[in-house]
Parts: C-alpha cells; sequence; structure tokens
C-alpha cells in the first residue's frame, strides 16, 4: 500500500489482491482456490482481481516477485517463483495449440502500444490484433508503466532511492553529488532518503572530513 501511495494518484485497496497475486503465482492455482480469507468470493472480486493483475506497475511487480521470493526462502524451497515445466524441443514442435504464439509480440511492441494513462485489455488486444488472454499473459511477463508522467519520476525514484542511501551512507557522497550524478533535483534525492529512514547529516558535512566554511 505505501509503494502504491507513492506510484499512483488513486491507489486502491489491493493489499488483498497482492496476497491472492502471491498465492496465484506461487502455487499455479486460480486465486479462488486460495484459503478463504483471501480467495475472492463473488464475480465482482474476481474481476477486480483480473485488473489489479494486468495494471500492475513495473516497480509493484518487482517488490510482488520480490516477496513470493522471500517466502519461497523462508521455506527452504528452492524453486522458481513461477513454476513451469521443462519441456525438449522435439516435443512441441509439432504440437498445434490454440490461440496467439505467446512470443508472437514484443516487449517493445507491448509498451508502444500502451497509452500514456489508463487503459483496457480489449482496447489494447484490439490495438496489438490479438486475444484479450493473449495481452494478460504479456502484461504479467513485460509489466508496462501506463502512469503520468509525474509518477513515472516517482516510480524511478521508488526504484533508485536503495542505491542512493547506499550512496549516502557508505559513500559519503553528499546530497548534491547523488542529485548530480543522477541528473535530479536536490529536493528529490532529500525526499527520498527521509522516506527511506536515513538519518540526513548536516548541510555541507562528511564523516571524517572537515565542514567546509
Amino acid at each position: 500500500m505505501e509503494l502504491q501511495r507513492w506510484l499512483r494518484s488513486n491507489p486502491g485497496p489491493d493489499a488483498v489482491h497482492a496476497q491472492r497475486w502471491l498465492f496465484h503465482t506461487i502455487t499455479g492455482s486460480p486465486a479462488h482456490l486460495a484459503h478463504p480469507a483471501i480467495a475472492p468470493a463473488t464475480p465482482a472480486q474476481r474481476q477486480h482481481y483480473q485488473r489489479f493483475r494486468w495494471r500492475i506497475l513495473p516497480a509493484e511487480a518487482e517488490l510482488l516477485h520480490h516477496t513470493a521470493r522471500t517466502l519461497l526462502d523462508e521455506h527452504g524451497i528452492d524453486e522458481p517463483v513461477q513454476w513451469a515445466p521443462q519441456l525438449p524441443v522435439h516435443a512441441l514442435r509439432d504440437l498445434q495449440l490454440p490461440g496467439p504464439d505467446p512470443y508472437s509480440i514484443s516487449a517493445d511492441r507491448l509498451h508502444q502500444a500502451v497509452p500514456g494513462s489508463d487503459f483496457s485489455v480489449a482496447q489494447l488486444a484490439r490495438t496489438l490484433e490479438t486475444t484479450t488472454a493473449h495481452v494478460v499473459h504479456l502484461l504479467a511477463q513485460h509489466p508496462v508503466d501506463w502512469s503520468p508522467p509525474r509518477f513515472r519520476r516517482t516510480q524511478r525514484t521508488a526504484n533508485r532511492s536503495a542505491q542512493w542511501r547506499l550512496w549516502y551512507e557508505r559513500d559519503h557522497l553528499s546530497l548534491q553529488a547523488i542529485a548530480d550524478r543522477e541528473d535530479t533535483s536536490l529536493a528529490a534525492i532529500r525526499l527520498a532518503l527521509l522516506k527511506n529512514g536515513t538519518r540526513l547529516r548536516p548541510a555541507g558535512s562528511y564523516p571524517g572530513r572537515p565542514r567546509r566554511k
């Protein structure tokens, strides 16, 4: 929820959807088979969860995958987050499967087809001349940043703030030095570090170095 407040202008109450996503992704089972406390029980809840899945922003997807990986590691499960059978190529060569080739549309083409704001799967499927199921699969593999420009900048800040903290605390770079390195504003660096729980040094001072006069 905290990440959504950083990335979206109108974040929704999607904490339960995130739990559903973790169950769905790790087990490979549909979300309605999850524990009753989180399983979508009504058609409306299922629809809302499906919408949550294809509207996940890249930074949100990264956090969800990291959480899933952590859950597996904590239980000693040495498996990929999203398991898939490794079948030999010759076993699939002559197999006729319904629907389009999942890899027939590149991530670049998908991202170029998405408008710079909210969108619908049906609209995107028409643009790409494919099925809605294909589009949902593509969005799960290659999350799209559909947020307005201001929130795209915020997403970049969320992605980079850990590195900025490292430079600040370990390498003792100043806020201005980090801002210059990242080609962003001093205010953006300061706010990101404060939100990240970083204790800021007095202006112009560095550990082990004389304060500038």
